[in-house]
């Protein structure tokens, strides 16, 4: 038993490929998508075989278009309240707002949902959403 164990933890010390997958699950798990997505594609690159490294790519993908809808949320948001801090709000200005809701509205629907993905992203990103279609609503629907 002892002898199994040790070729196990010798085989993933000593091969590459799934060396690169536990570090790059590791990033996963702490919320550094970028990275554990750079190094699940070199060792999947290493061995296409690597199951482990397909799955968190592909998950790391996942999770990163799921960030960049909130952080566009926040950005965009940002924008917003600027805009509406001004003293005249231009018709432009309205266009520009309009569009910015429209662009987040459209690219949550297109957020590829997975049991994989962190609940605090998916969370964040209902919230994002939900914010989004308010003011909407708002402005924007009589």
């Amino acid at each position: 038993m002892v002898i199994i164990f040790i070729s196990i933890v010798a085989y993933y010390s000593f091969n590459t490929s799934y060396r690169l997958s536990l570090e790059s699950r590791y990033y996963f798990e702490i919320g550094k998508f970028d990275k554990a997505y750079k190094l699940a594609k070199k060792a999947y690159i290493l061995d296409p075989y690597n199951r482990m490294a397909f799955t968190i790519k592909t998950q790391a993908k996942i999770a990163k278009e799921w960030k960049h809808f909130i952080n566009d949320a926040n950005k965009y948001f940002k924008t917003i309240q600027m805009i509406a801090n001004k003293k005249n709000i231009t018709d432009k200005d309205k266009l520009r707002i309009k569009m910015m809701l429209e662009i987040l509205l459209d690219e949550y629907k297109t957020l590829t949902p997975s049991l994989l993905t962190p609940e605090y992203l998916k969370k964040e990103a209902k919230i994002q959403y939900l914010k989004t279609r308010e003011l909407y609503e708002k402005l924007f629907r009589k």
